[in-house]
């Protein structure tokens, strides 16, 4: 409450009786329809002569009312506007000598003839200035009986009169000070009996008897002036804060809230029905837009308030006699800031009530069509909370009822100084101690937060144990979150990260929107990874994380610090941090298959969010080198243009998993709907291309092939997406780089929705970037496929295994090439097979469903003479009835893949219509059933014996007879003492032996020369 100088309040009542139910207007007294008749207030409506609000010392030109009758007030000589005059209000400032005053023109409402009036006039009288006329309203002509009333200030300010037709009447006010209410109750028509009352401060003055002279106003050629009395000769000077007229009575219920809320606004002090206390200065000044709603007896009463604030209580459950309950606030301020003891978004503005007696529970409603929402972004609800402090530690929560812009609370109960505000939940906040607002263990967010921001406060650390789902996160300045290892961070928008966000272990943060990023922020998110010790082995990267926009390799780092970078061939692992070769960085963007399309790269070099690059091992002895990203968390879309005819080196850009199904979909019109990633052996120990060991493993659609290894895929290690026996599963890991052929020019998209939690350590002998677990389930994004799939494996006499994929799909495979679900032979080598498909080698064919009919060519090439083992490696709801066969279709024979591995000797050629999977036996050239037991025979050249490598079949021969190519008979045995035959009597060429055993018959071919 401040003090002013020289503020004379002045309210003039005309009759107090009757209620009213009224929420707007003064203290929330009048509705502007019937009874509030004019309202100009000085903090609302002022012009300037510009036609905009008015600024401090500008001319004012209008005066709008307020009461919702248009009575403006038009300035004939202007009076100037002045801001923060009164308490911090404003006030309209007029100035005698320069006769400033203000005509209303529109009169048609005001209040005339024999109408009971209420008068109320807030302002500042100037002393020395005898005589001063507030407001005239009348008629023009002096010499019509009743011609018009004014209100006075005369004898230097110190006296407040009223004057009609030339009678006046008045009172001295009490006190000297001109800190005052004065207040006159004038009624019309009169009669002797009746008189003024006059009061200063709220308290009773003196009273006037009217001497039977009074007479109605006449209602011909009115005006009303403010300023200035009839006939322009005498003027008001000082200032003008609030001029209020009622055409009717207000009652004493009414009279009493009135005197608190201007005395609470403009700082008055009453001296009577000071019931409002949260103005003074000790209870905070909780000056603005005080309304109330009261009692004094069944004629007089209000109970319906609302007045120039945004707050309205009525319905009182038990009003009575002598109740009342005020309300103001402290700032109006209607944004929302965090509060620090709860960590909710308030209000700025609040409110403090003033209670006498107990009048019940009541109804509180918000106009909250002004209130800043625009910050909202959680979907928590609006709540109005009361509390007996101002910090709302533990305050009564009331939900809100929305409608339109009106909120609504009912049953509110009140105490006397409580508090209240509006408030919604908005964030999760860790503040070093505890964590605030979660719905999980210990009020840590989990994954039903997803309306809400997390929040690390500046300077602390704090940890997430537990998978979150929310809307947003910030790390404060200086402060740290560690997600713990396993752990999935999930926002639906933006990350803003000033200190460290760091991903531990197999932690990951997924990010769901679905427009660009506005990840921001001076701090980084860390983010580990594991790669290849092995000076000779590369691994294929792309980083998770950018600087600017980009990543440099020179930025990555291990835990010692920014990693060193030389020129020599091999690196060097005893430095701190380690020294990488920077000889084989490398990007890809080029022809298929060109090994001159390889680009060197530097550390300098910027690399956009999904740009792959390779990069080979420290050397170090540990099992496997850790590697640091730091940087903005790339997230979002991203786009690379590419063109028909090349491959590309590119890789998952998040510090999550990719999905790469449907990272192919997503690019269906741009790739050839493959993936390939590339592995390599452990005992490489050679720079040399020609000495290297190592293949891609291939994904589409449909499934994934392991790499060509030695002995079984264990003997590779990768930087490849998730693997189950090197099988890759569609889970594409953090920092992996692969290969994608480009079909169509185009450009490669990555967004947030091909992202996905998935875990390396959930897939069972999963090689990622040298990190195998075993002992797991595997888990891959493909659980719930039910498509049948079959794995093929194909060894050479060098025990190097590679591998053929069989699927089938319904809905998106045929017996032609079909993008996504065939995949092309990625490298052809020395010792091979694959399908044939329409002149295309194939390492995954897709076909629409299984048909035993079906006879499937296979081709193997062979370089190394020996023997090679067929077998199948794995099955993925194949029907148990379902044979599968190789099939021999020169010599009719069928080998079971199904029960047992088939091991041939295979002569140095290309088998390209021998051999077939089938999946029926065709007796067409014998009558005996196939079995288990097969033959397998190979032709020794330095020796020139046929040797039968099937031992325990040796004791069941009953008879062996070798034909020649043109069928002839050239050998019958009918018993066998070892496994070889003399072959050296005959010549060169393709034979076929036939062992007829005592359980089956059995066929193989060789080839002697």
């Amino acid at each position: 409450m401040f003090n002013l100088k020289n503020l004379l309040l002045l309210i003039v009542c005309f009759a107090l009786f009757l209620k009213s139910n009224s929420q707007t207007g003064p203290g929330g007294i009048g509705d502007g329809s019937a009874n509030l008749m004019l309202w100009l207030r000085a903090d609302v409506g002022v012009e300037s002569s510009t036609g905009i609000d008015a600024t401090n010392g500008d001319n004012v030109s209008s005066w709008l009312d307020q009461s919702g009758d248009n009575n403006d007030a038009i300035s004939i000589s202007a009076p100037n506007y002045q801001t923060a005059q009164h308490n911090g209000y404003p006030a309209v400032h007029f100035t005698s000598t320069s006769s400033e005053y203000m005509n209303i023109p529109d009169y048609t409402n005001f209040p005339s003839g024999n109408e009971d009036r209420t008068y109320i006039f807030v302002g500042e009288g100037s002393s020395g200035v005898g005589n001063q006329n507030l407001l005239y309203h009348g008629s023009t002509n002096a010499t019509v009986a009743g011609y018009g009333r004014r209100i006075n200030i005369t004898n230097n300010h110190n006296e407040i009169s009223m004057a009609i037709s030339g009678h006046r009447y008045g009172s001295t006010l009490t006190s000297s000070t001109a800190l005052r209410v004065g207040t006159i109750v004038f009624p019309v028509g009169s009669t002797d009996s009746d008189e003024f009352t006059f009061y200063d401060n709220g308290g009773l003055t003196a009273a006037s008897g009217l001497a039977g002279n009074v007479q109605t106003i006449n209602t011909d050629n009115q005006i009303a002036r403010i300023g200035a009395n009839r006939n322009i000769t005498r003027f008001y000077d000082g200032d003008m804060c609030e001029l209020i007229v009622f055409d009717r009575e207000i009652n004493d219920a009414e009279f009493i809230i009135i005197h608190n809320y201007v005395s609470a606004k403009y700082g008055t002090t009453l001296a009577a029905n000071d019931l409002y206390t949260q103005d003074d200065s000790g209870n905070g000044d909780f000056d603005h837009h005080v309304a109330g709603i009261g009692r004094v007896n069944g004629s007089n009463s209000h109970s319906d308030s609302q007045g120039t604030g945004i707050v309205r209580i009525n319905n009182p459950s038990a009003l009575s006699n002598g109740d009342y309950l005020f309300w103001g606030e402290d700032t109006k301020d209607y944004t929302f800031s965090t509060n620090s003891s709860t960590y909710r978004e308030h209000l700025n503005s609040k409110w403090r009530v003033s209670k006498v007696n107990d009048l019940g529970t009541v109804t509180v409603s918000f106009d909250i069509s002004g209130v800043d929402l625009s910050a909202k972004q959680s979907c928590q609800d609006l709540e109005f909370v009361v509390d007996n402090d101002s910090d709302f530690s533990s305050p009564t929560v009331y939900s809100l009822t929305i409608s339109g812009s009106t909120a609504t609370a009912t049953l509110v109960s009140f105490n006397d100084g409580d508090y209240f505000s509006l408030r919604y939940l908005d964030q999760i906040v860790w503040d070093g101690t505890s964590f605030f607002n979660g719905s999980g263990i210990a009020n840590a967010p989990n994954s039903t937060d997803n309306c809400l921001k997390l929040t690390v406060k500046s300077g602390i650390t704090g940890s997430l144990t537990s998978d979150a789902y929310i809307r947003e996160v910030e790390v404060e300045s200086g402060g740290i979150l560690n997600v713990a290892d396993g752990i999935l961070l999930e926002v639906d928008n933006q990350v803003v990260i000033d200190g460290v966000l760091d991903l531990l272990g197999e932690s990951q943060l997924i990010q769901k929107h679905t427009n660009t990023t506005s990840n921001s922020g001076s701090g980084v998110l860390v983010k580990r990874q594991q790669g290849s010790n092995s000076l000779f082995n590369y691994n294929y990267w792309s980083a998770p994380v950018n600087t600017g926009g980009f990543w440099q390799i020179g930025y990555l780092e291990d835990t010692a610090g920014v990693i060193n970078f030389h020129s020599n061939v091999d690196a060097n692992p005893a430095t701190s941090p380690i020294t990488l070769s920077s000889r084989w960085l490398y990007g890809f963007n080029g022809l298929i298959g060109a090994y001159s399309e390889w680009s060197a790269l530097t550390t300098t070099s910027d690399l956009s969010p999904g740009i792959g690059y390779s990069m080979k091992g420290s050397g170090t002895t540990d099992p496997e080198q850790e590697y640091i990203f730091k940087g903005t968390p790339n997230d979002g879309n991203y786009s690379i243009a590419v063109s028909a005819g090349n491959e590309i080196l590119i890789g998952n850009p998040y510090p999550s998993a990719l999905n790469a199904d449907q990272f192919i979909t997503d690019n269906a019109s741009v790739i050839e709907g493959t993936l390939y990633f590339w592995e390599q052996a452990t005992t490489n120990s050679s720079h040399h291309l020609v000495q290297y060991i190592g293949g891609y493993a291939t994904y589409n659609s449909l499934m994934g092939i392991a790499a060509s290894a030695t002995s079984d895929a264990s003997g590779l290690t990768s930087g490849t997406s998730f693997s189950a026996k090197g099988i890759p599963t569609g889970n594409i890991g953090v920092a992996q780089g692969f290969f994608a052929p480009i079909d169509n020019t185009g450009s490669i998209v990555f967004n947030n929705q091909q992202r996905i939690f998935a875990k390396e350590s959930d897939i069972t002998d999963a090689p990622i970037f040298h990190k195998n677990t075993n002992n797991k389930t595997a888990k891959t994004n493909r659980d719930n496929d039910l498509r049948p799939k079959m794995w093929f494996s194909f060894t050479d006499p060098n025990q190097f295994k590679s591998f053929l994929g069989l699927g089938y799909d319904s809905n998106n495979a045929t017996k032609g090439y079909d993008k996504a679900y065939d995949s092309k032979l990625y490298e052809e080598n020395s010792n091979s097979m694959y399908w044939m498909l329409n002149d295309e080698k194939l390492v995954i064919q897709a076909l629409p469903n299984i048909n035993i009919e079906d006879e499937l060519p296979i081709t193997i090439k062979v370089t190394d003479e020996g023997l090679y083992k067929f077998a199948i490696d794995k099955m993925e709801n194949v029907p148990e009835d379902l044979n599968i066969f190789l099939k021999d279709n020169y010599s009719n024979s069928y080998y079971n893949l199904k029960n047992e591995t088939t091991e041939l000797f295979l002569q140095s050629n290309t088998y390209e219509d021998q051999y077939t999977i089938v999946f029926q036996e065709n007796n067409s050239l014998t009558t005996d059933t196939y079995q288990s037991k097969t033959l397998s025979v190979f032709y020794d050249k330095k020796t020139k014996n046929l040797i039968i490598n099937n031992d325990t079949i040796l004791n069941e021969i009953e008879s062996i007879s070798i034909y020649n190519s043109i069928g002839q008979e050239v050998l019958n045995l009918e018993s066998l003492d070892t496994n070889r035959i003399n072959m050296s009597k005959f010549n060169d060429g393709i034979y076929i032996i036939n062992a007829n055993t005592v359980t089956n018959k059995n066929i193989a071919k060789f080839l002697k020369h």
